[in-house]
């Protein structure tokens, strides 16, 4: 687990061990400046103490470390200063570098891998030196082979120098970021599709559940409308009225004889009179035998009711 000391860690120490030599200076507002070559940073006295002091075992100020110790007589002919703010200053308009879940092998070691989505291009840094810097910190640069400017909450603190990546490596890179920006492109439009289709089998649903609360409808409507027709059909036939007098007895009886018409003159009086028209020829023995007459001048059978 990495211990911090401000915006460094303690591999800060290990990144600057073994260099051929490390460079410090100070500027006027009590800043120290470390740089080995490939790392610049900019700290403050708890920082050097934690991370510097326990290595080259001097104080602040303006010298070179090497193999052979301290020497103040070369420190100024790199103005870090100067060129921290050069840097700083190149740099403050690009965009942050997104930083990949893996390393790949450059020539000499492991290299972190940065892409930058604005301007396409990929960019792999010493993972030494990256451990050296707080994880929280954001690199910003031009282009794959220009100095990295880290910050933090917004504050530039370091430079790191890249690594030049090879071909594949950076296609590598490159595509790790774009396929997964794609990915999540045809994720959302899986999605969006997704809910369009739900959408659709609501609506369905309840079209259907319509349909089948209108086919109910139609088929109480038939039951009902076949009900009525069965009623209809049902009602007994209108039935004649019974005859009560002797004449309505008597023209019933003869009405019912197929090709005769009986009718009866005089129903209201104290003698009706009951005719038989028609094909009375059949059926003149049994009408006479009833007690009909034969009347030649209407051509017709009668009976007086008394």
């Amino acid at each position: 687990m990495k211990k911090f000391t401000g915006r460094y860690t303690t591999n800060t120490a290990k990144a600057l061990k073994g260099s051929e030599r490390i460079l410090c200076q100070v500027s006027e507002d009590g800043t120290i400046y470390i740089c080995n070559g490939f790392l610049l940073c900019t700290m403050n006295a708890p920082e050097y103490a934690a991370t510097v002091q326990p290595l080259t075992c001097c104080e602040p100020g303006a010298w070179t470390f090497d193999k052979d110790g301290k020497h103040e007589d070369e420190a100024h002919k790199l103005d870090l200063v100067k060129l921290f703010a050069d840097t700083v200053r190149d740099t403050a308009d690009a965009a942050p570098l997104a930083r990949a879940p893996f390393t790949v092998q450059a020539k000499k070691a492991p290299a972190a891998c940065y892409y930058n989505v604005d301007a396409d291009f990929a960019a792999i840094y010493d993972t030494k030196f990256i451990d050296a810097l707080h994880p929280a910190a954001q690199l910003r640069t031009t282009s794959a082979i220009s100095a990295a400017v880290a910050y933090v909450n917004d504050e530039p603190f370091a430079v790191v120098m890249p690594i030049r990546a090879e071909p594949n490596a950076a296609r590598a890179i490159k595509a790790f970021f774009t396929e997964a920006a794609e990915d999540n492109t045809k994720t959302g439009e899986a999605d969006k599709l997704r809910a369009e289709l739900a959408h659709a089998q609501e609506e369905a649903a309840a079209l259907r559940g319509d349909l089948y609360r209108a086919a109910n409808e139609i088929d109480e409507l038939k039951a009902k409308l076949a009900e009525l027709h069965e009623t209809k059909t049902e009602q007994p036939a209108e039935q004649k009225p019974e005859p009560k007098t002797a004449a309505e007895i008597i023209a019933a009886r003869w009405a019912e004889v197929g090709g005769l018409t009986a009718t009866i003159k005089g129903a209201t009086t104290a003698a009706p009179v009951v005719w038989l028209a028609g094909d009375t020829k059949p059926h003149e023995k049994e009408i006479e035998a009833a007690g009909g007459k034969w009347s030649g001048k209407k051509n017709a059978y009668y009976f007086r009711v008394a």
